[in-house]
């Protein structure tokens, strides 16, 4: 017997028929002997024909047995390995808010095992209690970085912060510069978002000509509820150069892989992607969509963004260097798709697969 799959992918089956599903399906028997079917695959129906050989071929019978079951392991293995995809999924495209696109966050929360306050009566909009979320239910916030959404687009403007922001949560950001101001966004509410599923991120905007900031990724430590090593900063300009026309931004999180003590950044355990340094001061940057882009069509996918200078140093100036900032860069753009057209492939059980062609064989 011989199972032959006509110009269909082995791993676009999902399973084989049962004897009481092929009067559904359509089988027949051809003069040849042979049982014709088809199933219902991800990509439409697959014609599938079982062969069984002359009674007068002897040894072939066993041998053409012991093929068809090899076949349709590996065509197993095919479709496991090609069934685990993840989707892109959509952070937020700054729609208009609906009521349950907010959330009051309290006034003290525990951290390290002691109530800490969150200063969110101390702040207005975005940093204020009734937090602004997403559409994957994570806030925004910033500290001299001022938010204005519209529908359709998030601007922030870039101040300086620095004498607010000086030392604050000082031992996250080791041996940079110091913040001038930052953007945050967070993909869940808690502070603890697993991001292995993803391959990275892509970020719709309008950044001025001559403009630039750092990304980097919290780390959150879910055994004492406290913040850990921030990632390596790299700059925008090390993946786009802004041209104050819509770009898209994208980047791998394997880009920021090591944290700023030299260790693994933990990426089960995200706090959130923040943006820091925003100059010069005064520039307005516009953000149309966030994504955080899945496995789908990444497979070939290359980055050059570059980390930015003096150990990771934030941009503290476009200027120079000279005050421990960051050179900005001018490299080419990454590649990542900021969209997938593929799709996770359903996969089959080998062993209903196998039991169903014993069926065919009695």
């Amino acid at each position: 017997m011989l199972v032959r799959f006509r110009n269909v992918p082995m791993a676009d089956l999902y399973s084989l028929p049962t004897r009481g599903q092929r009067e559904k399906i359509g089988h027949r028997h051809t003069s040849s002997g042979a049982l014709g079917f088809n199933l219902i695959g991800a990509m439409g129906p697959i014609r599938v024909s079982l062969h069984r050989p002359s009674p007068h071929s002897g040894g072939q019978y066993s041998t053409m047995l012991k093929m068809m079951f090899k076949n349709l392991v590996f065509a197993a293995a095919l479709a496991s390995a090609q069934s685990a995809c993840q989707p892109d999924v959509l952070v937020d495209d700054f729609r208009a808010r609906t009521a349950d696109m907010y959330r009051v966050q309290p006034l003290t929360v525990v951290e390290g095992g002691k109530e800490v306050p969150t200063y969110c009566d101390q702040g207005t909009g975005f940093n204020g209690c009734n937090k602004t979320l997403n559409l994957l239910g994570g806030d925004y916030g910033d500290s001299g970085a001022p938010e204005v959404m519209t529908v359709g687009q998030l601007q922030i403007t870039a101040t300086d912060a620095t004498a607010q922001n000086n030392g604050v949560e000082a031992a996250s950001h080791p041996n940079t510069a110091l913040t001038m101001n930052y953007w945050f966004a967070k993909f869940n509410w808690e502070n603890d978002f697993d991001l292995t599923p993803y391959a990275g991120f892509s970020l719709d905007l309008v950044a001025p000509v001559n403009s630039d900031f750092n990304i980097t990724l919290t780390q959150w430590i879910p055994s004492n509820n406290t913040r850990g090593i921030d990632s390596n900063y790299r700059t925008l300009s090390s993946y786009i150069t802004p041209s104050g026309k819509p770009q898209t931004l994208n980047f791998k999180w394997s880009d920021f892989g090591k944290n700023l003590d030299g260790g693994n950044f933990d990426f089960k355990n995200l706090k959130d992607l923040t943006l820091v340094n925003f100059v010069p001061v005064g520039a307005v940057f516009t953000f149309a969509k966030m994504t955080l882009v899945g496995t789908c069509g990444v497979a070939n996918a290359t980055t050059t963004g570059e980390a930015s200078t003096a150990t990771g140093a934030p941009v503290k100036s476009g200027a120079s260097s000279a005050a421990g900032g960051a050179v900005p860069s001018t490299t080419a753009s990454s590649t990542v798709p900021t969209s997938s057209k593929s799709r996770a492939v359903g996969a089959y059980s080998l062993s209903a697969a196998l039991m169903t062609v014993a069926v065919f064989l009695i």
